[in-house]
């Protein structure tokens, strides 16, 4: 089948929210007021319909259309776009009741009640069949609507079932894997604690004493999530084939290998809330905010991705949740354009009255009109957004150094009792962040890749916490060193293969021993508060820095140590290597190292390879998105401080008042500057305070 664009044809960046008209039926004058309030704000669409099932079907097999008629009518008539939603995210309460089988069943044996959200049963041949009827219904009557411009296929899709339905679709799964059960036995090693299985039927959903079971469950829970939507999609491609189809992705959302979700969707979109909290540590999040953006830029292969929820100011489900300060809003906005999205849409337009979110933020308050600090503040950025339309389109240029996010190597590290896990039991996503951010205090850009990708077009590539490493997936890896590549791998690297079995011959494997040119013979758990010593001529004037969480005991078989332990009983055992492999190299680093510490081998490893570095103070990334005439380059604070920079000759224009500025400056607290678009003069963003000696010269903005 032919793809269609993978955004909506438009020369503009798309600035909207998610839109509930379907709250205010009985109030007609709130939704007149909404058009000319989100033409006020410069949106330019909204996704609407998400949760609407039952105001579009009361009861079976009736249909009620004429409310969204008059919402898509007076859309295209007020030059706006519209997601148009399939409502499938949420059950009306009738079919919940007349047909059970679709709520889903817990590990429990216990099936859910009516109500709540995201939690249909995906194997369900009856919802399935409603899903794919109402979404047909849609497609026959709005599919060619000139508001139309986007479907929006469901809501954060997630979870599991364990319904006999399921069950016996697991198994089915699992005889297509497997082929029979002498073979999952031997892939699962069953004959442990006696587990070995006579009939398939004996199988169950969940036993967290086989690890292989649990990694096999998620594959299938996936594919069963994948198949789900291709049923939800197939009558919109049918009768609208050149509209492109999303659903909201949820960052790195366990349960979801999104790398095999993107191959079915034309656009790839996300829900981000990064929740900064203005704390002293506020800007490593927003470097893991880079993190995920990068990881939607993977996955959309280097396309425009759309940021389909973000918050215009604070949340509701947060322990605290406090306001956003004056310019973070503004900078979560450019930070996700700066990395290739091409629309920012909020959740949500309007505060519902009731229910779980009515103190979630949103653009237009209970007040209701424009008067509130967040309408004006959203206002000025929609305003300021129509600048950048020349970005629109076109995405940053590939980065020098690639990062494998693997989502079955999280779940074989997950499954597994041991080693120690991450502070959230997810050690593989901790270490991809943690090198994610020491990369870019190292002044590199970083592109976020699958372990299918092609690596030979980058200079590094870094693999974390690569706990499940299939065979062919490490000839690949090797074949790119040996062919000039840097690969560095760490901690956790290759313990086990894609059944979760250990390998044999000494880890790492498979038979990367001879790459890395080491043996880690085994690994030491740290308490918390636990610190191990570490030396070396890399971490600059100091000598050394220090290892938490897992060390590993590691014999150099011909790599060069470049930093060993210096504590302990292993204290003089290598735990950072160099390897020459080929006409490239392979480095590990054996523990969790300290900030400062994985900082400083980036830093070393890009002067040796001569890479470009921006050299700016901690907290301070610079990102440069290509544009149809040039380009466009933003400079972010992310902290809560103001920093001192130096820009050169080059003219910078901060984006919250339109000032110019060039030289030695100094950045105000979550401050963001831009370079090759000019921001509109009437601009007028709240301002963090500072001192007179930290105010940026004021000139006139060039015509």
């Amino acid at each position: 089948m032919k793809r269609r664009p993978r955004l909506p044809s438009c020369e503009r960046i798309l600035y909207g929210a998610d839109y509930n008209p379907d709250q205010w039926l009985d109030d007609p004058a709130v939704l007149r007021e909404d058009v000319d309030l989100m033409r006020r704000a410069h949106v330019t669409s909204a996704s609407i319909g998400i949760f609407s099932w039952t105001a579009l079907e009361p009861e079976p097999g009736v249909f009620v259309f004429d409310w969204l008629d008059a919402i898509m009518d007076r859309f295209a008539a007020s030059g706006l776009s519209v997601f148009l939603a399939t409502p499938s995210a949420s059950k009306p309460f009738w079919m919940s009741e007349r047909h059970p089988e679709i709520r889903r069943v817990g590990r429990d044996g216990r099936r859910e009640a009516s109500g709540g959200r995201h939690n249909h049963c995906p194997t369900s041949p009856v919802y399935r069949a409603a899903v794919h009827r109402i979404n047909r219904e849609l497609a026959q009557r709005y599919g060619r609507h000139p508001a139309l411009a986007l479907w929006h296929v469901g809501n954060e899709l997630q979870g599991e079932c364990h319904c006999d339905l399921c069950k016996t679709a697991f198994h089915d799964w699992l005889r297509q894997r497997h082929g029979d059960l002498d073979s999952l036995n031997r892939a699962w090693w069953s004959a442990f604690w006696n587990h070995t299985f006579t009939d398939w039927s004996q199988i169950p959903t969940h036993d967290p004493s086989i690890d292989a079971l649990a990694v096999d469950w998620l594959r299938f829970v996936n594919d069963q999530h994948v198949s789900f939507l291709e049923n939800e999609i197939a009558p919109l491609r049918e009768f609208s084939p050149d509209v492109p189809c999303t659903t909201n992705l949820m960052g790195t959302n366990r349960g979801t290998d999104y790398w095999r979700w993107a191959r079915i969707l034309d656009v790839v979109s996300n829900d981000h809330y990064p929740l900064h909290g203005d704390r002293e540590d506020s800007w490593r999040k927003s470097l893991s905010a880079d993190f995920t953006h990068s990881l939607m830029r993977g996955l959309a292969g280097g396309a425009p991705w759309m940021l389909m929820e973000c918050a215009p100011s604070s949340v509701n489900w947060g322990q605290v949740n406090k306001l956003k300060r004056p310019g973070v809003h503004l900078q979560e906005v450019l930070q996700a354009v700066a990395n290739g999205a091409d629309a920012i849409h909020y959740f949500q337009w309007r505060k519902s009255r009731g229910g779980f979110e009515k103190f979630h933020g949103a653009v237009v308050d209970h007040e209701g009109g424009s008067n509130s600090r967040v309408f004006r503040e959203c206002a000025e950025v929609g305003r300021f957004l129509r600048s950048l339309g020349p970005l629109a389109g076109i995405t940053p240029e590939r980065a020098p150094v690639a990062l494998v996010y693997d989502w079955e190597a999280r779940w074989a590290l997950e499954s597994s009792a041991g080693p120690k896990k991450g502070s959230n039991g997810d050690r593989h996503t901790e270490a991809c962040v943690e090198h994610f951010r020491a990369l870019r205090l190292a002044g590199l850009d970083v592109d976020i890749v699958s372990v299918d990708a092609d690596f030979s077009a980058y200079s590094i590539v870094v693999t974390p916490a690569l706990f499940a490493l299939a065979g062919e997936t490490a000839q690949r890896l090797a074949r790119y060193a040996s062919a000039g590549g840097v690969w560095v791998a760490t901690y956790l690297t290759g313990y086990v293969d894609e059944h979760n079995r250990c390998w044999l011959g000494g880890f790492p494997g498979p038979g990367l021993r001879e790459v890395f040119g080491l043996w880690n013979e085994e690994f030491d758990c740290l308490h918390d508060d636990e610190r191990v010593r570490v030396i070396g001529e890399i971490f600059g004037s100091a000598g050394e820095t220090v290892a938490t969480e897992i060390v590993e005991r590691i014999h150099a078989e011909g790599a060069r140590v470049v930093a060993t332990a210096a504590s302990e009983f292993y204290a003089g055992s290598p735990l950072v290597l160099r390897n020459a492999w080929g006409s490239g190299s392979a480095a590990y680093i054996g523990a969790r190292l300290e900030e400062n510490g994985c900082v400083a081998f980036y830093e070393s490893l890009a002067d040796e390879l001569g890479l470009h570095r921006d050299r700016l103070p901690r907290g301070v990334v610079r990102k440069t998105r290509l544009g149809a005439d040039g380009c466009a380059e933003f400079l972010f604070n992310y902290t809560r401080h103001p920093v001192a920079v130096d820009v050169g000759e080059d003219t910078y224009f901060r984006v919250a008042d339109g000032r110019s500025c060039r030289g030695k400056i100094t950045l105000r607290p979550y401050d963001s500057l831009v370079k090759g678009v000019v921001p509109a003069p009437s601009v007028s963003f709240p301002q963090t305070p500072v001192s007179s000696s930290h105010e940026l010269a004021p000139s006139p903005l060039p015509r």
